[in-house]
């Protein structure tokens, strides 16, 4: 059986990527030249569009990791270039028991996730065949929804004041034989939907106007109610479909956020403040907010290193 080269550096990674693709496409038996031609360009945009540090981590990510998040990009049409995808690594740790406490230990290896950006997802449900029209919406305090027993279809009634706070969403899909799927989900049905994603953060859903946490669950959801959906986007809902990830800590680093923390510091006088932050979306995506640091604790003599995602 065909066993992958062993990366250990950046350098590697770089020199040995086209013969890491075609053994990694080998034993998965996959022989279309095409999706190949298509694979090692993914692979390389991935590659080459990192800095340093975070190609350091690519080369400790775990390769099986590391080549199915390439797979799922390219079976998805998706480019780390554009920001269409991002690559997230994960820090592995092991558990062991010492002096009778549970205590983690960074293995030194990464584990891979991909999210796809959302403007991406709307552009391929957009692409279909069978797609007339397709929009999503934020339903504002002071509307009116009524849902149409007989059709399952809503209607709304009163302005929809962009100025007031936002209490749902709506998302429909109408196809070229003017059939029409809609969803609909106020936002407190939202948050109950994202609390099963292992990633979930309540700080992420306390902003409910021009979230893009909210839209991604509807958009999510929507994609299962669409007939004939493409190859692309029966990917993009299997990646979304993630398996918890409760022994990995994301440790992708934001600079900019340490540069503005630093010119703060400086800027202000040395006393005791409580910070506040705001968490990054799940999907993770390249098109949402960026987070703001917290403050590292201090326990048992330890710093504790919190990083940041960047999308």
């Amino acid at each position: 059986m065909t066993t992958l080269k062993k990366i250990e550096t950046a350098g590697d990674l770089q020199n040995g990527f086209i013969e890491l693709s075609n053994e990694h496409l080998k034993l998965r038996a996959s022989d279309n030249k095409e999706f190949q031609k298509e694979f090692v360009k993914t692979f390389s945009d991935l590659i080459f569009s990192q800095n340093d540090e975070m190609l350091e981590k690519l080369s400790k990510t775990k390769q099986n990791s590391l080549l199915n998040a390439v797979f799922k990009a390219t079976e998805a049409g998706a480019s780390f270039a554009k920001k269409e995808v991002s690559f997230i690594p994960f820090e592995i740790f092991k558990k062991e028991k010492k002096g009778g406490a549970d205590v983690k230990t960074a293995t030194g290896e990464y584990e891979a996730l991909v999210i796809f950006d959302i403007n991406f997802q709307k552009q391929q449900i957009l692409k279909l065949q069978n797609c007339k029209r397709f929009f999503t919406a934020e339903i504002h305090e002071g509307v009116k929804i009524i849902n149409d027993l007989t059709t399952g279809n809503y209607s709304f009634s009163g302005d929809n004041d962009v100025t007031k706070p936002t209490k749902d969403y709506y998302a429909v899909f109408i196809s070229t034989d003017d059939e029409r799927y809609e969803l609909f989900m106020s936002c407190a049905e939202i948050v109950e939907r994202a609390k099963f994603s292992p990633q979930f953060k309540a700080d992420n859903y306390k902003k409910t106007s021009s979230s893009i946490h909210y839209e991604k669950i509807v958009v999510r959801n929507i994609m299962k109610l669409i007939p004939k959906i493409s190859e692309e986007l029966r990917s993009i809902m299997s990646s979304d479909e993630h398996s918890a990830f409760t022994d990995y800590i994301d440790v992708t680093e934001k600079k900019d956020n340490k540069l503005e923390a630093a010119k703060k510091e400086l800027a202000e006088p040395t006393t005791d403040k409580i910070v506040e932050t705001s968490e990054n979306p799940e999907n993770s995506d390249p098109s949402e907010s960026t987070e703001k640091e917290e403050t590292p604790k201090k326990e048992s003599g330890k710093q504790i290193k919190i990083d940041n995602k960047f999308f």
